[in-house]
């Protein structure tokens, strides 16, 4: 089961990450020469919080939570890992110089659901996040936290909800599934979000993408993925994008494949107009 892929490229290695829930040690990641053939690379933690419920003492349990949708990121150096966890509520960011580790650990205040982190030409961070409403949200430098965290009103931990930063994409208030599974990029100068959502008409996951000239500006996109591959109505959907050395871009989503589980499906990406076309 490897839903919520998201996958980046160090010189010639891809590197994968995907959820792992409530397993421990967590946040698998996978490695690659060539996008199709993938090896253990390494966990990210033995251990997260050492909870009850992560512990399975008594009757507590975190099944269905735990750690959701990580951002994989490589800038300077160093690897980053950021996550939620829906049982504790918090935002966690490993880093580390090696992806074997060690990894070190630390949080970033607010819960930033789905998020995914971009590295910027001129030394700011930003964090992607949400669920049908989409935000944008500059880090401070250490990256414990937005720029306007101080603002409580924008941060309410008894629901685990925030809305740090600048609301930048909305989806439509029937749908099914409403954007979520953010993933952030800079390519060319342009800043894209892609994301996975649930039109109520199809019923089907389907993949998006939209587009701004700033990284917390007027994002214009739409569908860019609507494909079940026969498979029964189960779209193919939430994951990132990658290039190889030679300059061909590919895009790891997921799809639900019944007993099987959620399985990485690798789709070929061209580009036109500054926008992602998926497909042959």
């Amino acid at each position: 089961d490897y839903p919520d892929v998201d996958v980046i490229r160090v010189d010639d290695t891809y590197y994968m990450i995907s959820t792992t829930m409530y397993f421990m040690p967590g946040a698998e990641i996978l490695r690659s020469y060539d996008l199709i053939h993938w090896e253990h690379a390494a966990y990210v933690y033995d251990r997260l919080d050492s909870t009850p419920g992560q512990r399975l003492e008594g009757e507590e349990n975190v099944y269905g939570s735990g750690m959701w949708a990580a951002s994989l990121r490589y800038n300077k150096g160093t690897f980053y890992v950021c996550f939620v966890c829906n049982d504790t509520g918090k935002t966690y960011l490993y880093r580390s110089d090696d992806i074997k580790g060690p990894w070190k650990k630390s949080n970033i205040k607010g819960f930033f659901h789905d998020c995914s982190l971009l590295f910027d030409d001129d030394g700011k961070v930003y964090i992607a996040y949400g669920n049908r409403n989409v935000y944008v949200a500059e880090l401070n430098e250490d990256l414990t936290a937005t720029v306007d965290a101080d603002d409580e009103s924008k941060y309410d931990p008894s629901d685990k909800r925030c809305s740090f930063g600048k609301l930048v994409v909305r989806d439509r208030d029937d749908a099914q599934l409403g954007y979520e599974g953010s993933h952030f990029y800079k390519i060319n100068g342009k800043y894209y979000l892609f994301f996975i959502h649930m039109p109520r008409a199809t019923g089907k996951r389907t993949e998006s993408c939209f587009v701004s000239d700033v990284p917390m500006g007027e994002y214009i996109g739409y569908d860019v993925c609507d494909d079940d591959m026969g498979f029964h109505n189960s779209g193919a959907a939430q994951g990132g994008i990658v290039d190889t050395p030679s300059g061909k871009w590919y895009a790891m989503l997921f799809q639900d494949s019944g007993a099987i589980g959620r399985l990485p499906v690798l789709i070929p990406v061209t580009w036109k107009d500054d926008m992602p076309v998926f497909g042959d």
